[in-house]
């Protein structure tokens, strides 16, 4: 009762509140008290609502944080990685060794998460994702190598054998792949190859699109092109509504199983009529389910809207698991990187436990759009 007394009081008085975000102290060396957090995400360029979508669900969480953990004051510092390899680099490195903060969240670009993983080991500073996939990060963490990279959310190789499954369960014989030209779209790509002739679905086609292009008919042709029955889009809601609008264009349909954001409510209000969408299929790390009303309905309160957007509710997730390594290990570097080796705990997305790569198993969700409202099919334990 007085959790749900505290999230009512909190509810109520969020949209007051400044939230905690500063430079000031903290970081290594900084007070007992005080755990400086780097937050790495895109803040500039076509993807920069990746980080202020972040930004939101981190700060929600130090909210709640501030109830729970009172004796710890979280801080938060952001970096614009840019979404690319490059940035990722120099973003890890400014939260690293200029601003000393305790801990790094992100990226959510598997781009700027490879890119920024090897600087690690040199400071000591223990990194976590909450939205990368690729699967390369996992498969170079723990012991694939790099002790202080982790990840909290499933990556395509743990999502891709349960959809490559659904799909050819749906009678699915051959397929295109559409994707996004960066690590999460060609690391899915290459993925799928091996785990679509495994399930005896022939792919037909496999193209790549830069992020935010204008016109996709070209590789739309192509797909069409290939007798392809259906396609697979890793993609993000801009790009998925440009698919579907284009496609309407070009006098054709094809069913698309989606793997980003396409069977989101942003997608569908950026595809600007709601009939498109029908029948899209995606396969996800989060969409909004009962098991976390609480944290859906903080987030009305405090930023207004319906849904979070999906990095945000990650993030939240994110810096809760932040969070517990502190109570397992400690408030410094060596401290949560002891204590994410103890993390065993569930949340509104299923358990959070790391296994020997550094990776964690929560649950993944299969959705589908049916009259212009996202439909989650399955909820599925990808620890079995």
């Amino acid at each position: 009762m007085r959790q749900r007394q505290w999230w009512a009081s909190l509810a109520a008085g969020l949209l007051a509140s400044a939230g905690v975000v500063g430079c000031a102290g903290g970081g290594t060396g900084a007070g007992d008290d005080e755990i400086k957090v780097g937050l790495s995400a895109a803040f500039s360029g076509k993807s920069a609502y990746y980080g202020q979508d972040s930004k939101k669900g981190v700060e929600l969480a130090i909210d709640r944080l501030r109830q729970t953990m009172p004796d710890v004051k979280f801080t938060l510092v952001t970096a614009d990685d840019e979404c690319s390899p490059q940035g990722g680099a120099s973003a890890f490195h400014r939260l690293a060794d200029v601003d000393r903060v305790d801990a790094i969240l992100g990226s959510p670009c598997s781009s700027a998460t490879l890119g920024g993983m090897p600087t690690l080991p040199k400071s000591g500073t223990p990194a976590m994702t909450f939205g990368s996939t690729n699967a390369k990060i996992s498969q170079q963490s723990g012991v694939g190598g790099n002790k202080h990279m982790w990840r909290m959310n499933v990556d395509d190789s743990i999502m891709g054998r349960h959809w490559v499954k659904y799909i050819a369960d749906a009678g699915v014989k051959r397929v295109a792949v559409l994707a996004a030209n960066n690590d999460f779209g060609r690391g899915g790509a290459d993925l799928y190859k091996g785990q679509l002739a495994a399930a005896g679905v022939q792919l037909t086609a496999t193209e790549f699109y830069d992020l935010g292009s204008s016109d996709l008919r070209p590789q739309l042709s192509k797909v069409r092109s290939s007798g392809a029955e259906a396609f697979i889009t890793f993609a993000e809601a801009p790009d998925c509504a440009q698919m579907l609008r284009q496609m309407k264009e070009m006098g054709f349909r094809l069913p698309m199983y989606g793997r980003g954001a396409c069977a989101t409510a942003e997608a569908v209000r950026l595809i600007g009529d709601p009939k498109l969408a029908e029948g899209v299929q995606e396969a996800t790390y989060w969409a909004a389910t009962d098991t976390q009303r609480e944290m859906l309905d903080a987030f009305k309160a405090k930023y207004g809207g319906a849904v979070p957007p999906y990095n945000s509710a990650l993030a939240y997730y994110g810096m809760m698991t932040l969070a517990e390594a502190v109570k397992k290990g400690g408030k410094d570097r060596a401290g949560i990187l002891a204590g994410l080796e103890k993390v065993n705990f569930t949340t509104g997305i299923g358990p959070i436990a790391f296994d020997d790569h550094n990776q964690a198993h929560p649950n993944m969700f299969i959705l589908r759009i049916e009259g212009g409202q996202v439909k989650v099919l399955d909820v599925i334990d990808t620890g079995k």
